[in-house]
């Protein structure tokens, strides 16, 4: 009898509990249906080596999660992925089934590598390119490329470069042996004219065992095609367009004599001291090729033009109010052509000081800017430069 008291009760034990269990809803439903198949194509773009395509050949799935393997992912049914950079990448599938009532459901995942591998070039063409613009090229120079190895061994006149559009930039392309390191410098007419570096610059390189400087290529093999930025002849900055800048209409703002460029050592004006109103409102209009001067009725005159003493008056001929001179822009250079043709003074000109009424004067660019133009004039060959500063109007 006792035996069979401890049957029953073991036997309601296992009903309640297994009823207390059932109602339970923390456990999950049993998953129906049967496990989905994961399976995909990876292609690679024909454009672009880094865009890869996937093409989903799942089945029994109703949703998918991609993983490309560098941090991004997916969750369409056939998505594309472009990549950063070269390497091998795991991308992982997983596709999932339909589920019960709490969204689980059966899922495999497919893993394949997808590998980027950057082409490689044993030559490259290499364009090359300098602007001429400060170099002051008279008609007919010749602009060359020189260098070391493939590029013509310090050859002199060879590597002529072109300038196909007129706009003072020179290039040439030439076909070079990737991976190997290269000197060369730009020189006029052979080596009539060349750029001349040393270790205070910072685009010169010196081979080991050389006395001189040039810019250095070195040439790698991931590229077929490279276009170097273009260089400013014998010089490693940035060139700076000085035609389109001094464009425009200027007021002469002040100027100052001395032994060297913009150097007041020996006379400078002070518009606080010395009354030249009629001088500082003097204006000059650099146009398409043409030069004019703008007095208005009276500027600053001094005794080499006739007058008693030094002072304000009507413009004496042939530096008067004209706006038919001419001017060309080289380099850092301006040159203003025509009979009483100048700039500031009158009577400064590149020989001396004592009023020359044609031909040409240069000035020398030190500054220029959208807003502010300083010019000095060499009037003895060195040693002693008128300096004028001028505002735009």
């Amino acid at each position: 009898m006792k035996s069979r008291k401890l049957n029953s009760f073991l036997f309601l034990v296992v009903l309640l509990t297994a009823v207390v269990y059932s109602c339970d809803e923390s456990l999950p439903d049993p998953i129906y249906g049967n496990k989905p198949v994961a399976d995909f194509t990876a292609t690679q773009s024909q454009s672009d080596i880094y865009t890869w395509s996937f093409t989903n050949n799942s089945s029994g799935a109703v949703s998918y999660n991609w993983d490309f393997g560098d941090g991004n992912g997916s969750s369409e049914a056939n998505p594309s992925h472009t990549y950063t950079g070269a390497g091998q990448f795991a991308v992982t599938l997983t596709a999932t089934a339909a589920g019960t009532s709490n969204s689980l459901g059966w899922r495999t995942t497919s893993t394949q590598p997808v590998q980027i591998d950057l082409p490689t070039y044993s030559t490259a063409d290499v364009t090359f390119s300098v602007d001429m613009k400060n170099a002051m090229l008279n008609e007919g120079d010749v602009v060359n490329l020189n260098g070391s190895d493939e590029l013509g061994g310090w050859c002199g006149g060879c590597n002529v470069m072109t300038d196909e559009d007129g706009n003072g930039v020179y290039e040439i392309t030439m076909n070079l042996p990737t991976n190997k390191l290269y000197e060369y410098k730009f020189t006029i007419n052979g080596w009539n004219a060349q750029e001349s570096f040393s270790e205070a610059d910072g685009c010169a390189y010196q081979a080991p065992g050389s006395p001189y400087w040039n810019r250095p290529l070195e040439l790698g093999n991931l590229e077929q095609t490279v276009t170097l930025n273009t260089s400013c002849y014998d010089t490693c900055e940035e060139c700076i367009d000085y035609a389109s800048l001094v464009k425009g209409t200027w007021r002469l703002d002040g100027y100052k004599v001395g032994p060297g460029k913009d150097d007041g050592g020996w006379w400078t004006f002070n518009p606080a001291d010395q009354n030249r109103d009629c001088h500082t409102d003097d204006t000059y209009t650099f146009g398409d090729g043409t030069f004019s001067i703008d007095h208005g009725t009276e500027t600053w005159l001094e005794g080499w033009q006739g007058v008693s003493s030094e002072g304000c008056g009507a413009p004496v001929a042939p530096h008067v109010n004209n706006n038919s001179h001419s001017y060309t822009v080289a380099g850092t250079m301006v040159t203003v052509t025509g009979e009483g043709a100048y700039i500031g003074l009158a009577k400064a000109h590149n020989g001396g000081e004592d009023g020359n009424s044609g031909g040409t004067i240069t000035y020398e660019i030190l500054e220029v800017s959208s807003t502010n133009l300083k010019l000095t004039l060499d009037y003895c060959n060195g040693g002693c430069f008128w300096t004028y500063d001028l505002v735009k109007q």
